[in-house]
């Protein structure tokens, strides 16, 4: 009968901690839930906003240059393509009137200063300082589209 007694309270003693620690699910918690998915969900949105943005920029930037390459067809005079970095200096050969870029502003370039011009070098764009003939700054790849 011992042995009964004894094993009844041990069994009633490892119950009894498990009873009292378990809490009860309030209704805070499931609103804090809600809000916190509600949150997740808008950064969600904000992404596929912010992608949506780039593409459009992207496609609005290719529509330019795709125009612009249009509007003045482009031949590369006998030399061959090099790429050119800022500092170098180049002939006169590769900043010749007939490579000048007027409309630099349709393609958010920085403005030319003075006795400085943008010219185009195959698909890169090279702003040259025509009266030491060093380059300033080159971007690549400025007209070429996918």
């Amino acid at each position: 009968m011992m042995k009964k007694f004894l094993l009844g309270g041990l069994a009633a003693l490892t119950l009894i901690p498990t009873t009292a620690m378990a809490q009860p699910y309030h209704a805070q918690d499931r609103q804090d839930v809600r809000e916190a998915r509600r949150d997740v969900n808008d950064a969600r949105r904000d992404v596929r906003d912010a992608k949506r943005d780039l593409r459009d920029a992207r496609w609005d930037y290719q529509r330019e240059v795709r125009d612009y390459n249009r509007e003045r067809p482009w031949r590369a005079a006998p030399f061959k393509y090099k790429n050119f970095k800022a500092g170098v200096t180049i002939r006169p050969v590769y900043y010749g009137r007939s490579y000048v870029v007027n409309d630099w502003r349709r393609f958010h370039w920085d403005a030319p200063r003075a006795n400085q011009v943008w010219v185009r070098h195959y698909d890169d764009a090279l702003l040259v300082n025509t009266r030491t003939g060093r380059v300033v700054k080159v971007i690549h790849n400025a007209f070429r589209y996918r």
